[in-house]
């Protein structure tokens, strides 16, 4: 029994691993056959270890080349070979500080983008930035230009109230309004732009994206030596050249290779009254006469009309006596007004020249800025004076014998009353005289206790000079005609005095006209009539 039990285990144990050999055998013959049959599957293994190696590569901070896949809300999802697209954010695909004219990317577009995040959770999506990637080479690219030498080249490329913003390796940087030039030499913001010169680095910060350039720290060496060669070559007298730097109400700065000169309003040219800001602007070319140079404090006085022609010259060719010109009314005074006739020529109206009737001021008729004409009286190029007269071109007394024939009667306005009689206003310009002795038929002490001034009265025409542009009237009865005066003119005072007939000179004085033999008489014969 026992050796039974034994046979048959020993069977058992000997089916078992035959069994287990077949099972062995069939997995490796199973195993042979994939591996002889699998170099598909080798391949497929190395491009899934490539994969997984690239995958490693996607950090933050990668740059990578990707394809525009299709726009979105919020920006363009980006195609670069990772498990899933990137977003480009609208607001990441450039930045204010970057100067380019890149237009936004369109589907099938080449791009490279920097990686800034890979995402969290089971679908993450990487986000992806075009600016920072180009702001941190461009970065670099202006730290290894300036790392030996701070002077590099910049463009304008706009001006603000603060300064100017340029274009240094692709980034915006600003240079302040007091680092753009030297005092004095006139160059503003404006001129700049859109031109390329050197400037000195003097500040930046990458994380404010702060980048500080001076364009003075290049020119004040040469400031230094210029200004020492104009001290050391230029002397009273000589007339140099140079640009308006600043304008103030009592002159203009010349800025002279550095040096500011002045010029005081009454040297900048010939023209009478006008203001500084009126006759040049900031960056005007000039030339200038040098007055007078202090060494000791730097200051230099300049006369701009010193180094003018003299508008004198030749003035009794130009203005010829009887010559009509038009010109402005410069200033009003109380003995006439000032006409400029071209610049640095004015010649005077005199108060009795600008009108035919009595006025007290010129302002009376003129205006100052007033354009008129004038004809040219007088001319004196030694003192430089020229007379001018405004009434003659406007003669009322022309044809006056016509219009107011001798006893014709006219309506008249009193002006003016004298001891002598009454001036009376015929029309504008024209004024009468009606002596004491043709106001009335009676007996008149005064004329004022007839005619007051603004009274209207119908006179008689007695004579009319227009030679002399004088007129009489009368406010006597034509009928009544009678008396011993003939009156004649004072050329002085306008005045009618009554011409004494030898009647009149007797009642006077009698003796004058006792006879020589009645003068002949002695003293003996006067004391024999005492007796």
């Amino acid at each position: 029994m026992v050796d039974e039990l034994a046979n048959n285990s020993v069977e058992t144990e000997v089916t078992a691993t035959a069994t287990e050999t077949a099972e062995v055998a069939e997995t490796t013959e199973a195993t042979q056959t994939a591996t002889v049959a699998t170099p598909e599957n080798e391949e497929s293994m190395e491009e899934l270890i490539q994969q997984y190696d690239a995958h490693m590569n996607f950090h933050r901070g990668s740059v990578v080349e990707g394809t525009v896949a299709r726009p979105t809300d919020e920006g363009w999802l980006v195609d670069f070979g990772y498990k899933c697209e990137g977003l480009l954010p609208r607001n990441e695909w450039t930045l204010s500080s970057l100067v380019e004219v890149t237009q936004e990317p369109t589907v099938g577009d080449k791009i490279t983008v920097q990686i800034i995040s890979t995402g969290s959770g089971e679908e993450p999506q990487p986000l992806l930035s075009r600016a920072r990637m180009e702001f941190a080479k461009r970065w670099k690219s202006l730290e290894e230009a300036t790392e030996e030498n701070p002077v590099v080249k910049v463009r304008g490329l706009r001006s603000t109230r603060g300064g100017l913003v340029v274009d240094a390796f692709g980034l915006e940087a600003f240079i302040p309004i007091s680092h753009i030039c030297l005092r004095g030499q006139g160059i503003t913001p404006t001129k700049l732009v859109g031109e390329e010169f050197e400037a000195k680095l003097i500040e930046k910060d990458r994380r404010k994206r702060r980048l500080i350039f001076s364009r003075t720290a290049l020119l004040e060496g040469e400031y230094i030596k210029l200004r020492e060669e104009f001290f050391a070559n230029t002397h009273e007298g000589d007339i140099v050249e140079g640009v308006v730097s600043n304008i103030i109400d009592f002159g203009v700065f010349v800025n002279i290779n550095g040096v500011d000169g002045l010029v005081h309003v009454t040297e900048l040219g010939y023209k009478r009254g006008a203001k500084p800001k009126d006759l040049y602007k900031k960056g005007d070319h000039v030339s200038a006469k040098v007055l007078k140079i202090n060494t000791e404090t730097g200051k230099v006085s300049l006369s701009i009309k010193a180094a003018l022609p003299d508008p004198w010259d030749g003035i009794a060719e130009r203005f010829a006596a009887g010559t009509v010109f038009t010109g402005r009314v410069t200033s009003l005074t109380d003995f006439g007004a000032f006409v400029e006739l071209e610049p640095g020529i004015e010649g005077l109206i005199h108060l009795g020249d600008l009108s035919w009737k009595r006025i007290k001021s010129p302002k009376d008729i003129l205006q100052r800025g007033q354009e008129i004409q004038t004809i040219v009286i007088d001319i004196n190029t030694e003192k430089k004076r020229i007379s001018l007269g405004y009434k003659q071109l406007n003669d009322p007394w022309k044809g006056i014998s016509e219009r107011y024939p001798k006893d014709s009667q006219v309506q008249v306005k009193i002006a003016r009353i004298a001891d002598f009689g009454a001036f009376a206003e015929i029309e504008d310009g024209i004024d009468g005289l009606i002596h004491i002795s043709q106001i009335s038929n009676g007996r008149v002490k005064h004329p004022s206790d007839v005619l007051k001034i603004g009274d209207e009265v119908t006179a008689r025409i007695l004579e009319v000079n227009d030679a002399e542009k004088r007129i009489r009237l009368s406010l006597r009865d034509p009928n009544d005609e009678k008396g011993n005066y003939d009156f004649t003119y004072d050329d002085d005072d306008y005045e009618q005095k009554p011409r004494r007939t030898q009647k009149s000179r007797r009642a006077q004085n009698p003796l004058d006209f006792v006879s020589q033999e009645e003068m002949n008489v002695s003293l003996g014969d006067l004391l024999g009539k005492l007796d």
